[in-house]
C-alpha cells in the first residue's frame, strides 16, 4: 500500500491546497464586499456600499458589515442602511454552482437615512442636478402644492387674468393705432391751410381778368391748387379709414376688456371651486399628498425588485422562441422536495427600524427562477410593535412561476393611532384619529390593480388658517367624527390612474353648502371689484382719448367738405368775363341814361309846378 503513496507528493497537494484555501479566505471577503458594492450599484442606479464582509465557516456564510443603498432620486438620502447581514450558505449546491442561502438575517434596517456624500453613480451626476431641479419643479406644480384656497389679492395675484391680457391688447391696440393716424393725419391739411386755401381761391376767382395773360396765369394756380385738393382728399381719405379702423378695432379690444373681469370670475369659480360642490374634491386634496407619497415609494421599490422577478419569466420566453441546438446542453429540472434554483434565498429575517418603531420582515424563497423552485416569493411584514398602531401586516407573494406572473400585495393596519397629521389645506391638520386600514393590489402583465380602504373613527381636526376658506374649514372638519377614505390605482404600473373618494366630501359638502354660499357671494364681489378696479384702470385713462377719435372723424369731415368745395370752385371763361362786362356795361349805362331821363323829367316837372304856384 505504502508504494502506491507518494508521501512527498501527498504532502506537497495538501501544502497547495491549504495555501489556495488559506489565499480565497483572505479574498473571499474583499472580493464578495467589491461583487456587492458593484452588482447593487447596477440594480439600484445609485451607489451601495459596503464596509466589510466577513466569511465564516461553521455554519458555512458570511457576514456583511454597513451596507448602504443610495436613493438614485435622493442621492443625499440612503433608501436603505443596515448594520449587519448574516447569512448561511448551503455548501452542497455549491459544488454545481448554485448560490443557495438558507438563512439570512438583518439587523437594524433602516430607510430614508441621510448620507455625508451624494450617493449618485458618476455616470449619474451629470443628471443629477436636473433630476432635482425637474422633481421640485413637478412638486412645485404639484395640484396639492398650493391647494390654501387664498385672499382675493392672492387669487388674482397667482393667476393669469384675462383682464389683464385684454387690457394690454386694448392698451397696444390704441397705440398702434394711433401711431397710423397720427402718421395718415400729418398729409391732411389743417385749418390754416384751409384757410389759405380760400384766400388763395377767392384772389384767383375774383375781380375781372386784366388780359388773356392774367387768365391763363390764374387758370394754371387754379389747376394747381385743385391737384393739390385732389391729394388732399386722397390723404383725409386715407386718414377717415385709420380713424374708422381705429375705432372699429379699439371698441372690439374695448368690449373684450369689458367683459374679460366676468370671464376671469367664472374662470376662477371653476378652477378653485368657490361653491359647495367644492367639497367633493377636498378629500383628494386632504389625502392626495399622503396617498401620492406611499404610492411613490411603493412603485420605486418595485421597479427595482421587477427586473428579478422578470427574470426567469423572460429566459422562459426566449427559450421557447429560441430553442437551443441538442449540442449546446441545458439544465432538466426533475421534481424535487428541495430544488436547486442558481440563486434562491430561502429564508431571511430582517428587523427595520422606522420612525414609528420596528418592523420585522420575513421573506421566503426569493429566487430569479421561481419555475425551477415550483412556489412563489412570499414577504411578510409584521408591525406589531409600532408605536401608533395596534398591529400591522403586509403579504406580499411574488408568483411568476407561471407567464405572465402575478405580484399580490395584501395590507391591513389595525388600530393606527393617527396625530397631528397635516392635511396640506389651509393649515388644517388631522388632530388624532383611530384608523383601520384594508389594501389589495395586484399586478401582472405590467398593469395595476389596487384598491385600499381606511375608515377614520374618533376624529379630532384641527386648523390655524387665517384665510376665510381656513377658517370655514376648520369649522366644517369641527363636526366630522368619523369618515371613510378609499384609493384606488389602476393602469400601467408605471404611470396608474390614481383616484381618491370619501365620505368626507357629502359630510364637508353639507357643512360647506350654507356657510360658502354666503362667502362665495362675499370673494366674488371682492374678485369683482378688484377686476373692476383693473378694468378702470386701463379705461380710465384712455376714455377721453376715445372720444378724440369721434372728434377727430367729425372733422375730417368738414376738412373734406371743406376742400370739396373749394376744388368746386372754377375760373369764369375769358370771353364770356368780357361778354359778361360789355353786357353789364350797356345795361349800366342804359340804367343811367333813364336814370337822368327820369331825372331830368321830375326836375321839368318841379319846375313847371313852381310856375303855377307863381300865377296864383
Amino acid at each position: 500500500m505504502k508504494q502506491w503513496i507518494r508521501w512527498s507528493g501527498l504532502a506537497a497537494f495538501i501544502v497547495i491546497s491549504l495555501v489556495l484555501v488559506a489565499l480565497f479566505w483572505f479574498v473571499a471577503g474583499p472580493l464578495i464586499e467589491k461583487g456587492i458594492e458593484s452588482f447593487g450599484s447596477d440594480a439600484a442606479d445609485a451607489k451601495v456600499e459596503v464596509d466589510s464582509v466577513s466569511l465564516s465557516l461553521s455554519p458555512l456564510g458570511f457576514v456583511i458589515h454597513g451596507l448602504t443603498v443610495a436613493d438614485s432620486r435622493k442621492p443625499m438620502t440612503n433608501a436603505l442602511q443596515l448594520d449587519k447581514a448574516t447569512a448561511e450558505l448551503e455548501l452542497a449546491p455549491l459544488f454545481l454552482g448554485k448560490a443557495i442561502i438558507s438563512d439570512l438575517a438583518v439587523d437594524n434596517l433602516q430607510f430614508g437615512t441621510a448620507r455625508t456624500s451624494s450617493g449618485a453613480l458618476e455616470k449619474k451626476a451629470v443628471k443629477e442636478d436636473e433630476a432635482e431641479q425637474v422633481a421640485a419643479k413637478e412638486e412645485t406644480a404639484s395640484p396639492f402644492s398650493s391647494v390654501d384656497l387664498p385672499s382675493a389679492d392672492e387669487i388674482l395675484a397667482r393667476e393669469s387674468l384675462r383682464t389683464e391680457q385684454a387690457g394690454a391688447e386694448f392698451e397696444q391696440s390704441y397705440a398702434s393705432h394711433k401711431e397710423a393716424v397720427d402718421q395718415a393725419l400729418n398729409n391732411v391739411p389743417d385749418d390754416k391751410a384751409l384757410s389759405q386755401y380760400e384766400q388763395e381761391i377767392k384772389a384767383l376767382t375774383s375781380g375781372s381778368f386784366k388780359s388773356l395773360d392774367d387768365f391763363k396765369a390764374r387758370k394754371k394756380k387754379l389747376d394747381e391748387l385743385k391737384a393739390r385738393f385732389k391729394n388732399d382728399k386722397a390723404a383725409i381719405a386715407t386718414a377717415k379709414k385709420a380713424v374708422a379702423e381705429a375705432r372699429s378695432d379699439i371698441a372690439d379690444k374695448l368690449k373684450a376688456l369689458k367683459a374679460a373681469p366676468g370671464e376671469d370670475i367664472s374662470s376662477i369659480r371653476g378652477k378653485y371651486q368657490l361653491n359647495a360642490g367644492g367639497a367633493a374634491n377636498m378629500s383628494a386634496l386632504l389625502f392626495g399628498d399622503q396617498a401620492g407619497e406611499w404610492a411613490e415609494k411603493a412603485l420605486y421599490w418595485y421597479e427595482k425588485v421587477k427586473p428579478y422577478l422578470a427574470e426567469d419569466e423572460a429566459g422562459s420566453a426566449a427559450e421557447e422562441e429560441s430553442p437551443k441546438a441538442p449540442r449546446d446542453g441545458r439544465f432538466v429540472h426533475f421534481p424535487s422536495d428541495n430544488p436547486w434554483p442558481g440563486f434562491l434565498l430561502r429564508n431571511a429575517q430582517l428587523t427595520a427600524s422606522t420612525a414609528s418603531g420596528n418592523l420585522l420582515i420575513n421573506a421566503q424563497d426569493i429566487t430569479s427562477e421561481p419555475r425551477v423552485l415550483g412556489r412563489p416569493t412570499r414577504i411578510l411584514i409584521n408591525g406589531s410593535g409600532l408605536k401608533q398602531v395596534e398591529d400591522m401586516s403586509v403579504d406580499i407573494v411574488l408568483d411568476h412561476r407561471k407567464t405572465p406572473g402575478t405580484d399580490t400585495l395584501t395590507l391591513t393596519i389595525k388600530d393606527w393611532q393617527l396625530h397631528d397629521m397635516n392635511l396640506g389645506v389651509a393649515g388644517a391638520k388631522l388632530a388624532s384619529s383611530l384608523v383601520q386600514v384594508q389594501g389589495l393590489a395586484v399586478v401582472s402583465q405590467g398593469k395595476l390593480n389596487a384598491q385600499s380602504d381606511a375608515q377614520f373613527g374618533r376624529t379630532q381636526f384641527s386648523s390655524k388658517g387665517k384665510t376665510t376658506f381656513a377658517k370655514e374649514l376648520g369649522l366644517a372638519l369641527a363636526n366630522v367624527q368619523q369618515f371613510d377614505v378609499n384609493a384606488k390605482a389602476s393602469g400601467k404600473i408605471t404611470s396608474p390612474d390614481f383616484s381618491l373618494g370619501s365620505d368626507l366630501d357629502k359630510q364637508l359638502n353639507a357643512a360647506f353648502g350654507a356657510r360658502l354660499k354666503d362667502k362665495q357671494a362675499e370673494l366674488e364681489a371682492k374678485l369683482q371689484a378688484r377686476l373692476e378696479q383693473k378694468l378702470q384702470g386701463y379705461i380710465g385713462d384712455y376714455a377721453g382719448k376715445l372720444g378724440e377719435f369721434n372728434q377727430l372723424e367729425g372733422s375730417l369731415d368738414q376738412r373734406l367738405n371743406k376742400v370739396s368745395e373749394l376744388a368746386g370752385q372754377n375760373l369764369e371763361d375769358y370771353q364770356a368775363q368780357k361778354e359778361r362786362e360789355a353786357r353789364e356795361k350797356a345795361e349800366r349805362e342804359k340804367a343811367a341814361a333813364k336814370a337822368d331821363a327820369e331825372r331830368k323829367k321830375k326836375e321839368a316837372a318841379e319846375k313847371a309846378k313852381e310856375k303855377l304856384k307863381n300865377l296864383f
